[in-house]
């Protein structure tokens, strides 16, 4: 026997709901973008609420509505950031077989892309973080690196400290006010060196060209 309430349709949301939705998600990303400044300028831990809530012209109560405490809106803030990075940076790695080539054309993609934009080299350099999902994409590269022994160091978490924590400090120096591709493939052989990857390999990894992305033209080979 048929249920003729099972072939129902589902109401579709009411046209106010959908608008609700959407200005929620509206204004949760402008005190996103609001507070970037903010943890560019202080860092991670000074700022209070009312900072981020003066910065996006909102109430402390509207604040709420989003975000529960400061560092929650510092992990969402990091996210945004970073993914957007990351996503226009792995498409162009992922055909890459060697993971040490994948993993220093990828650092010095993320280099040039932080500091190409000062507010974002300023921000990652505040907060010393590279995102989630950046280091990820670390981690599953240093692992194919370590698997078919590229590398000297064994041990993933002090790996991934030595390529994040390179990135991130390479960041707050003044070489990355320049933001020059010379300097991002210094800290890629930084990076590559500290995980104990032959001199040869490291030059070969840092001679491929930079790919294009959307909004970039493809480089030439960098000189050893």
């Amino acid at each position: 026997m048929n249920d003729k309430s099972s072939t129902k349709r589902r109401p579709r949301p009411h046209h106010r709901t959908a608008l609700g939705q959407a200005q929620r998600e509206k204004t949760r990303a402008w005190i996103i973008q609001s507070a970037i400044p903010v943890f560019a300028q202080r860092g991670p831990d000074a700022p209070v609420i009312d900072d981020f809530a003066k910065a996006a012209g909102v109430s402390r109560g509207t604040f709420y509505n989003y975000f529960q405490t400061t560092h929650e809106l510092l992990d969402a803030t990091v996210e945004l950031l970073s993914n957007d990075v990351i996503a226009t940076i792995a498409p162009a790695v992922a055909d890459m077989p060697d993971p040490v080539m994948r993993l220093a054309t990828a650092a010095r993609m993320y280099y040039r892309k932080a500091t190409h934009d000062p507010l974002f080299r300023e921000f990652l350099g505040s907060v010393s973080s590279v995102g989630t999902l950046a280091v990820e994409h670390v981690r599953g590269d240093l692992q194919e690196a370590m698997d078919a022994g590229l590398t000297k160091l064994q041990d993933m978490e002090l790996a991934q400290a030595i390529a994040v924590g390179v990135m991130v400090f390479a960041l707050k120096t003044r070489a990355a006010q320049d933001g020059s591709d010379a300097h991002g493939a210094e800290v890629a052989r930084a990076i590559l060196a500290g995980l104990g990857v032959t001199p040869a390999r490291i030059e070969r990894a840092l001679r491929v060209p930079l790919p294009a992305t959307e909004d970039e033209p493809e480089t030439g080979e960098l000189a050893a």
